[in-house]
C-alpha cells in the first residue's frame, strides 16, 4: 500500500505543518511516511507545497510527481505551482473562493471538488488553523478509502502531543464536519 498527497497554499497557511501532522498520524498506525516540502525564498506569503508519501512499506522516493492519490489546495499561487502532481487518479479538493475558475480548466484528470474550507474557518473563527480544518476534512475521505485505514486514536493521539491540543481537536472535528455536509451531505 502507497498513498500520496500533496497540500499546497501560501506560506503561513501552515502547509508544512499539515503535512508534518499527517506523517505523525501515520506513523501512530505503524507505517512509514515521507514530508517533502518546496517554497520559495519569499516563505511567509509565497507559493508553498508539501508532498506527504504513506506506505506499509520504506518509501525510496518521497515525491509525488503526476501521482497524487489526493490534492488539498488553499491558495491560487500554491496551486499553481503545484498541480502537476495531477493524474486519473487523483482526488483534488480546491478551496471555493482563493483559487479560480482556471482550475477546472488545469484539472482535468481525476476527481475535482470545490470546498469553502478558508470561508468554512473565518465563519468557525479558527483561520488560525485552518491546516487542522483542512486535515479534519481530509481524514472524513479516507475513512472511505481503503488505504491508508487511520482510527480516530490516531488522529487524537498526534493531537494530544500539540500545544493547543482541545483547539486543535475542535477545529479537526469542525472539518470533518464540513465533509460530511458538502461530501457526504449528512451533517
Amino acid at each position: 500500500m502507497k498513498v500520496k498527497f500533496r497540500f499546497s497554499g501560501r506560506g503561513g497557511q501552515g502547509i508544512k505543518f499539515l503535512g508534518s501532522a499527517l506523517v505523525r498520524v501515520a506513523m501512530t498506525a505503524d507505517l512509514f511516511a515521507t514530508l517533502s516540502v518546496d517554497y520559495t525564498p519569499s516563505v511567509r506569503g509565497g507559493p508553498i507545497f508539501c508532498d506527504v508519501v504513506i506506505s506499509s512499506e520504506p518509501i525510496s522516493y518521497p515525491y509525488c510527481d503526476s501521482d497524487a492519490d489526493y490534492f488539498v489546495a488553499l491558495d491560487q499561487k500554491g496551486f499553481e505551482r503545484a498541480v502537476e502532481c495531477i493524474s486519473d487518479k487523483t482526488r483534488s479538493y480546491i478551496d471555493t473562493n482563493s483559487i479560480d475558475d482556471i482550475a477546472e480548466k488545469i484539472i482535468t484528470k481525476g476527481v475535482i471538488n470545490r470546498v469553502p474550507l478558508i470561508k468554512h474557518a473565518h465563519e468557525k473563527n479558527v483561520t488560525g488553523a485552518l491546516n487542522i480544518l483542512s486535515l479534519g476534512f481530509l481524514s472524513e475521505e479516507l475513512k472511505k478509502a481503503e488505504n491508508p485505514r487511520f482510527s480516530e486514536d490516531n488522529y487524537t493521539q498526534v493531537f494530544h502531543n500539540m500545544k493547543n491540543s482541545e483547539n486543535n481537536i475542535r477545529t479537526f472535528q469542525l472539518g470533518k464536519d464540513l465533509y460530511n455536509e458538502i461530501i457526504s451531505g449528512t451533517a
